[in-house]
C-alpha cells in the first residue's frame, strides 16, 4: 500500500519545485545560485529542474497552480518575504493539491482500486 504522502514526495513537490524554479528564471531572471539559495536546494538541482531533468514526467497539470506558484515565487523574489513564509504557502499549496479530484484520481490508479477517500480527508 501507498499512501497519499508518498505521492506528494515523489510528483507533488518536485512538480512545484520546478514550477518555482521556472517562474523564477524567465520572470525574475534569478541566476541559478540566487534560486538555490533563496529555495534551500542545490544549484544542480536548480539546472536539472531548469534542463527537465528532474520531474519531467509528472503526472499533473500546472493549470490550477499557475497562479499560487507565480505569487510564491513572486515573494521568494522580493526578498521581503520569510522563508518560513514562503514555505508555509508552499505547504498550503501542496494541501490543496492533494485534495483535488486529479490527485485522488492518480492515487486511486496507483492503488489499482475504484473508490477511496483518504485524499480529501
Amino acid at each position: 500500500m501507498k499512501p497519499p504522502c508518498e505521492l506528494v514526495v515523489k510528483e507533488i513537490l518536485p512538480f512545484l519545485r520546478s514550477a518555482i524554479v521556472k517562474e523564477l528564471s524567465e520572470s525574475y531572471n534569478m541566476k541559478q545560485t540566487d534560486i538555490a539559495n533563496a529555495l534551500g536546494i542545490t544549484q544542480a538541482s536548480v539546472s536539472q529542474y531548469l534542463n527537465v531533468e528532474r520531474a519531467k514526467e509528472t503526472k499533473f497539470s500546472l493549470e490550477e497552480f499557475s497562479e499560487p506558484v507565480r505569487k510564491i515565487a513572486e515573494a521568494v523574489a522580493s526578498k521581503k518575504t520569510s522563508r518560513t513564509a514562503v514555505l508555509h504557502s508552499l505547504c498550503e499549496l501542496c494541501a490543496e493539491a492533494r485534495r483535488s479530484e486529479e490527485f485522488c484520481q492518480i492515487h486511486q490508479h496507483m492503488l489499482n482500486i475504484e473508490e477511496c477517500e483518504i485524499c480529501k480527508q
